[in-house]
């Protein structure tokens, strides 16, 4: 049976949406029954639009269960970091190499971003989308300042999952400390070049580790 593509797309844009407001939470299942009656469409329909999220590491199959919300566990976490670290690093190093001077020159956009990070956490410190997104764009502007459009837009290509581990570690990043942790990682990446960013990384994954340790 054939689906329309607006119908899988509004979907799937509508469960990404759920997903990213933590509400619906990692773990929880996704029945393909239960969401088709939900949104008035076929059961194909929902499982095409599930299969973009899972293309976009928001959902996963587990066989005999079904869809569900993604959870990462500490080696989907140090996955992520590494491949974050591997583009991240190297756009700063791109950056350090055109600072003969040793002092690595972060361009206006990459300013504006951090501001807008910090404006977003002190406007609404409980609006975590928002800074979540801030969040997000500030590290593609890092990555952009870098000009190397196959790092961009590989980088670009993990917005969803980046989103997602940003949601899971809300409890242990507090707004006012995610403003002045990007404080210091623009000013560390100004001296320190690639091992800041690296450092930076290694220390948001552990948090979420951590946590994970916490709750089971």
């Amino acid at each position: 049976m054939s689906q329309s593509p607006t119908a899988v797309a509004q979907v799937a844009g509508e469960l990404r949406e759920l997903i990213l407001d933590a509400r619906l939470a990692p773990g929880q299942p996704l029945r393909e029954e239960t969401l088709a009656a939900e949104y008035g469409v076929n059961r194909h329909t929902v499982r095409a639009a599930l299969q973009q999220l899972a293309a976009a590491r928001l959902v996963s199959f587990e066989p005999y269960k079904g869809a569900r919300v993604r959870r990462f566990d500490d080696d989907d976490i140090r996955a992520l970091m590494e491949y974050r670290a591997a583009l991240e690093g190297e756009a700063v190093s791109l950056l350090v190499v055109a600072s003969p001077d040793g002092v690595v020159r972060l361009p206006e956009s990459v300013v504006e971003a951090n501001a807008a990070l910090r404006a977003a956490c002190e406007r609404d410190p409980g609006d975590h989308r928002a800074i979540e997104r801030a969040h997000a764009a500030l590290h593609h502007a890092i990555v952009e300042a870098a000009g190397s459009p196959r790092i961009t837009e590989a980088h670009a290509g993990l917005e969803s999952e980046l989103l997602l581990f940003l949601n899971q570690l809300r409890s242990v990043l507090p707004a006012t400390e995610m403003a002045d942790q990007h404080d210091r990682l623009l000013a560390g990446i100004r001296s320190r070049g690639t091992e800041e960013i690296r450092d930076h990384l290694r220390t948001s994954a552990g948090q979420l580790i951590a946590l994970h340790r916490e709750a089971g």
